[in-house]
């Protein structure tokens, strides 16, 4: 089973004073089973470059899928592991978002056991200009959302946006 994944976070750059945050992640999987949350103990605002201020923290849903870290970590391997099968996550940004979902697992030593450590990379150009045309056609879809912006990967991968 392939699930696409898509964070959200802090910031871009990472420096000896910064580090980027997860604030969000959203998953899609093959079957179109989805799993999203908003993490409300990983961050704070003064965290945040103003580009996240101004394009991901108010597309946030606040209480509906708020989870501390832990919660959220624990959840995401009961969700994965009720697979029942091997799982991979495949992203197109893999050096942003694979860390982070790895960093969320190992601090809560909740790796679930049947997701293969390696991140899938599937960004490419084509990838790309499909996640365009994803919103493009869906224009209620919300860019810098993670679980939209999943949603959109899992569409262009599977070739289902026009070429």
């Amino acid at each position: 089973m392939i699930i696409y994944v898509d964070t959200e976070f802090t910031n871009l750059i990472i420096s000896m004073n910064s580090e980027s945050k997860l604030i969000s992640a959203g998953f899609k999987a093959e079957n179109d089973q989805e799993f999203y949350f908003e993490l409300t103990d990983n961050y704070q605002k003064s965290d945040c470059s103003y580009f996240v201020l101004e394009n991901v923290l108010p597309h946030l849903k606040s209480d509906k899928y708020c989870l501390q870290s832990a919660q959220a970590a624990f959840k995401l391997k009961s969700w994965i592991e009720a697979f029942g099968e091997p799982v991979q996550l495949a992203c197109d940004a893999p050096t942003y978002d694979g860390p982070l979902i790895v960093l969320l697992m190992d601090q809560h030593k909740c790796w679930p056991e049947n997701l293969d450590r390696k991140i899938l990379d599937v960004g490419n150009y084509l990838i790309s200009e499909r996640i365009e045309r994803y919103f493009e056609v869906n224009d209620f879809a919300i860019r810098h959302h993670a679980l939209w912006d999943a949603r959109a990967l899992a569409a262009a991968a599977k070739g289902s946006i026009n070429d």
